[in-house]
């Protein structure tokens, strides 16, 4: 137990910036993710505070519960599935742990109350809301709150126990094969479209209002057992069903460790062998390249052999090729639903399609501003961020390079995309050209971002690369930037069309990213140069 003990110690002190005990980090790399959580957990309860009143007229109070509940699990499974693989068989820990008198199922157990500890964070967001928002709304007693938090601390062990196994699954099959990061990513696709494709299937009601959510929410009663307990006690507790509850839990935990570990050492061992190909011959060509292509070429290879960031920087573009694809093959019924579906909607189908040039500029705008590549390249290069500084390039090109290489990954899905709508919809020249500058445009302003908020906070104490991924200051506060500046755009883009003209629209669209590419531009070349010659890991 004391093995256990110190190995969460070093491993929250290493993995999670807030609960780093050496490290004299500054306040604002701790406070900027608490506020950020924070500021969601709020609005998530003024939400959950309005649905419950409605359920409440409808005598379905509980309902709240068991819907954030599967929303909670939802987002829990589908981070994790991504992140499992390489924050338990990857860590950069793993030779010098596996040398150790350590049992590896200690090892596991470890990493997973690690991944549980990060994951528990979406529970305070996102399920706490909800709880909060029943006790607001319905008079309850100790049982409830006795409830509400031991469901607080065991709602994320199954969705972890899940993503853990399919993590599992994940490098044992990827493992086995020449190009392990591309099976490992597609492997993670597959698992995130069948987990979409099960929510997709909850066969939702179409009725409005409250009697939607009760459907929804009976339904999802019905087949996940957190959810149907968590109402059950919540609303008539039950001494056994609760510590029936607290043993499955702690089984499902235990089990998924020991499972882990039968097979741990074998995956890591086949995921570090080398194969060495003879070669009888071979002529040698050195080609000289500028110092910007070079390091744009490093980049692109550092992100094709980083899975867990190819599938959380991907998951934007694969929507933004998805909705796409559905405009193109389901327009018509697309037009109906909406014209159906919202009161005194103030466009008909023909003026719908004319303002098809604005939506594709707003479809590139969601999948470029949420895309922020950059935000963990800085923090990516680890120790060796010392030695890049001594190499003789400037701070200014290194910088520019990454985001020249985040734009490269980005741009052929927006350009794809929106040269399919060009196509279907028959665009003319002048919009096509617009919405291109907007493909350039947009793209450059969220990466140039991006590296401005990773030089900022940047860290290079992670264990491995999932943990820089996915539990970095730098890659929250970008994503609500990005967020920001969506729920910004979009709205702001079609207005400007809708008053303005689709041609004046998206001229004056264009020109305010232009405006701020060149203001950012000049903030790396200075600031973000600066910033970047006093970094060190």
């Amino acid at each position: 137990m004391s093995k256990l003990f110190s190995l969460l110690k070093a491993n929250m002190s290493e993995g999670i910036q807030l609960f780093n005990y050496r490290a004299k980090t500054q306040k604002s790399k701790r406070l900027m993710p608490i506020l950020l959580g924070t500021l969601i957990g709020v609005l998530m309860l003024f939400s959950a505070t309005a649905m419950t009143s409605e359920l409440k007229e409808d005598g379905s109070p509980a309902t709240i519960l068991s819907i954030y509940t599967i929303i909670t699990t939802i987002i829990i499974l589908m981070e994790g599935v991504y992140k499992s693989s390489d924050l338990l068989f990857r860590p950069r820990d793993n030779d010098t742990l596996l040398a150790m008198p350590i049992r590896k199922s200690t090892i596991i157990l470890a990493r997973m109350i690690k991944f549980y500890v990060f994951e528990l964070i979406y529970c305070l967001i996102f399920l706490l809301p909800a709880i909060i928002a029943y006790a607001m709304n319905i008079e309850v007693g100790f049982s409830y709150y006795l409830v509400a938090f031991t469901m607080l601390l065991l709602i994320p062990i199954i969705p972890i126990a899940v993503s853990c196994l399919i993590g599992l699954i994940t490098s044992a099959v990827s493992s086995r094969f020449k190009h392990r990061t591309f099976l490992q990513v597609l492997i993670s696709f597959i698992s995130l479209f069948i987990i979409a494709i099960l929510i997709l299937n909850l066969n939702m009601s179409p009725d409005s209002g409250t009697q939607s959510l009760i459907t929804v929410g009976n339904k999802i009663a019905e087949f996940y057992y957190p959810a149907t307990t968590f109402v059950g006690l919540a609303t008539h507790f039950d001494i056994g069903q609760f510590f029936i509850f607290l043993l499955v839990n702690l089984a499902v935990l235990l089990a998924t460790a020991l499972i882990i570990s039968w097979f741990y050492f074998k995956i890591v061992s086949r995921m570090s062998v080398m194969k060495i190909t003879k070669v009888e011959k071979a002529d040698y060509d050195y080609k000289k390249h500028s110092q910007i292509l070079a390091f744009v070429r490093k980049e692109l290879t550092r992100y094709f052999n980083t899975p867990v960031l190819i599938v959380n920087t991907a998951i934007g573009l694969v929507l933004f090729l998805v909705v796409v694809g559905a405009l193109c093959f389901k327009y018509d019924d697309i037009v109906t639903s909406i014209t159906s579906s919202i009161e005194n909607f103030p466009l008909s189908g023909e003026e719908i399609y004319s303002f098809l040039p604005s939506v594709t500029f707003a479809l590139v705008a969601f999948a470029s501003l949420m895309t922020f590549i950059t935000a963990t390249m800085i923090s990516l290069e680890g120790k060796a961020i010392n030695v890049l500084k001594t190499m003789p390039i400037s701070g200014r090109k290194v910088i520019m390079a990454k985001v020249l290489a985040a734009m490269l990954l980005i741009l052929p899905f927006t350009l794809l995309g929106s040269i399919v709508m060009f196509i279907r919809f028959q665009f003319g020249l002048l919009e096509i050209l617009l919405v291109i500058i907007g493909i350039v445009v947009m793209p450059l302003v969220a990466e140039l971002i991006g590296i401005l908020v990773n030089l900022k906070y940047a860290r290079f104490d992670a264990d491995n690369d999932a943990v820089t991924v996915k539990q970095s200051a730098s890659v929250m506060v970008a994503t609500f930037i990005g967020l920001g500046l969506v729920m910004t755009t979009i709205p702001l883009t079609l207005a400007i069309v809708y008053l303005a003209g689709q041609t004046v629209g998206l001229i004056i669209m264009d020109a305010v990213f232009i405006i701020v590419s060149a203001f950012l531009y000049f903030a790396v070349a200075t600031r973000g140069e600066e910033r970047y010659t006093k970094l060190s890991a």
